[in-house]
């Protein structure tokens, strides 16, 4: 059983300590033999590093680092040497505000490791001057640069902040045309998370190709179940002993876990960060989600007004996939390209594609849960938790008063905390806007719970607000504002909201709950079991 590279990115440590690496090279020759410029945006944590560390090595000529991979034994490739540069702007550290002066500096290391002078002019002409100097003495350079964004994606709070180092970027990129014209570049990937207009690496360099959802790197990052089952067979059979489970039973709970990202609709992949610690850990956790909570995401999603429910399932054409600027965010293109949403199907109407999008797996969707709740609710991260695992407790048990006494204790610091993001000409329109806000709360606090829900359900005599089911019992639940739970409890009976239900073997309660629309929290409420 090989030892497992979590946090590795050095590609020649890995094969020389015999660690478990996962052979993408296939892929990687046929991205050589299709292309020589390319960018490629994917979600933090997902290999971005190492792949750039594999390209690196490849250009070196290290032929002796790829004997045991498929390029080498498979392939006619000449592991030809070229001068490497390697930019890596997630080494300049976190929210760079000098990001010019880090930049040249740099640069001026770079040219030293060369045994080469740059002038320290401008940022662009320091960048050309080094490219060129070392083309013009050997070869054309490979230019491998890393996490190019993040000098805009760490200040996406502070938006002056960011367009201030994109424009930094654009110059930075701006001679890359030039240095193609003149045939100083052999090799051009980039990564990312995200593809940001207004930065010239996009609009000047002509043949680079976007491969976010380009077919040539579907599986170029990430683990297929294949590849999970093929190279993680002991591990996989050391899990299942330890969870004592069936390797079915155990493969089952890992893809609902951790697979289901795809860049087609089809290839469902499995990311190799939460992968690689839960073989560590032998536990199931939210590893990828841990590393980095999306506190500004989730405070956006709630002061916009959205309604988070959207996320389940939504259409967007390719634009909202492939690029956005910092004037317009939008956040479904956002939340795809930083890894919350993935592509769930692709379907075609004349020809053109439409995207389905939706969280990847359980980890993702129930961290996203458990975020939005707390920046709804205002609620401090230790009393959420708590809370939540009373709730579920009394749904679980049909202690509905467990429940709203916890539902009470999470919604008791909305009052003082939030306003409508918006101006409301009405007395009814505000009071439908809070009316539908605790409709969301109450969605994130069940889903969050990892059961049956399901909102706003249409029926045949109208529209139920929510469905929450566990193993023995089902709740069918109506809200209202300012309103009476025995009414409420009327409008399940009178529209037959139970009926479906009436052969299957769980209890069935009726609840109605009614929110104080001064105070901001549950008045009053009601549960009945149905007969």
């Amino acid at each position: 059983m090989k030892y497992l590279p979590a946090g590795r990115q050095n590609f020649k440590e890995i094969i020389e300590e015999d660690l478990l690496y996962l052979d993408k090279t296939r892929q990687i020759y046929e991205l050589l033999n299709n292309g020589k410029f390319y960018f490629l945006s994917r979600p933090r944590r997902f290999g971005k590093s190492l792949l750039l560390s594999v390209f690196r090595y490849l250009f070196s000529g290290k032929k002796q680092v790829f004997e045991d991979l498929y390029i080498a034994q498979e392939t006619d490739y000449a592991f030809e040497e070229y001068p490497v540069i390697q930019f890596n702007f997630a080494d300049y550290g976190a929210e760079v505000t000098n990001l010019k002066e880090v930049l040249s500096a740099d640069i001026q290391r770079k040219a030293k490791d060369f045994k080469m002078e740059v002038d320290m002019v401008s940022l662009s002409t320091q960048f050309m001057t080094l490219v060129q100097n070392i083309a013009t003495k050997g070869k054309p350079v490979v230019l491998l640069i890393d996490e190019y964004d993040k000098p805009i994606v760490d200040f996406l709070t502070e938006p002056e902040k960011a367009k201030k180092n994109q424009q930094i970027l654009r110059q930075f990129f701006g001679p890359l045309k030039g240095l193609d014209s003149l045939g100083h570049l052999r090799f051009l990937f980039i990564t990312g998370v995200s593809k940001f207009s207004k930065v010239s690496l996009f609009s000047d360099l002509n043949n680079l190709t976007d491969l976010s959802i380009h077919a040539l790197s579907h599986d170029l990052l990430g683990i297929t179940q294949k590849e999970l089952e093929q190279n993680f067979a002991s591990h996989i059979e050391k899990a299942a002993l330890k969870f004592q489970l069936s390797k079915e039973d155990l493969l089952e709970a890992m893809k609902t876990w951790y697979n289901g990202y795809s860049y087609d609709g089809k290839i469902r992949l499995y990311n190799p960060f939460s992968i690689l610690h839960f073989f560590q850990n032998y536990h199931f956790g939210n590893y990828w989600f841990d590393t980095g909570t999306p506190t500004f995401l989730v405070k956006t999603i709630r002061d916009r007004g959205i309604d988070p429910r959207e996320y389940e399932e939504t259409g967007v054409n390719e634009a909202f996939l492939t690029r956005f600027s910092l004037e317009d965010l939008n956040m479904t293109g956002l939340l795809f390209q930083t890894g919350y949403l993935t592509i769930k199907r692709i379907e075609y109407r004349n020809l053109v594609a439409r995207y389905f999008l939706g969280y990847p797996n359980r980890e993702v969707r129930n961290a996203m849960m458990y975020n939005l709740a707390k920046a709804f609710t205002y609620t401090s991260a230790s009393t959420l938790s708590t809370s939540l695992l009373k709730m579920q407790d009394g749904l679980e048990e049909g202690n509905m008063t467990l429940f709203i006494e916890h539902l009470r204790i999470i919604l008791s610091d909305l009052k003082y905390n939030w306003q409508p993001p918006k101006q409301y000409k009405t007395t009814e329109e505000l009071f439908r806007m809070w009316e539908g806000y605790f409709h969301t709360i109450l969605y994130l606090i069940t889903s969050y719970m990892d059961m049956f829900v399901d909102a706003e359900v249409s029926h045949s005599k109208g529209r139920l607000d929510l469905i929450a089911e566990t193993e023995h019992y089902i709740y069918l639940m109506e809200f209202k504002m300012d309103g009476k739970t025995e009414n409420a409890i009327a409008q399940i009976k009178e529209r037959a909201y139970a009926t479906p239900y009436k052969n299957r073997s769980k209890t069935v309660f009726l609840v109605g709950i009614n929110f104080s629309n001064e105070e901001r929290n549950v008045e009053s409420w009601e549960a009945e079991k149905w007969t």
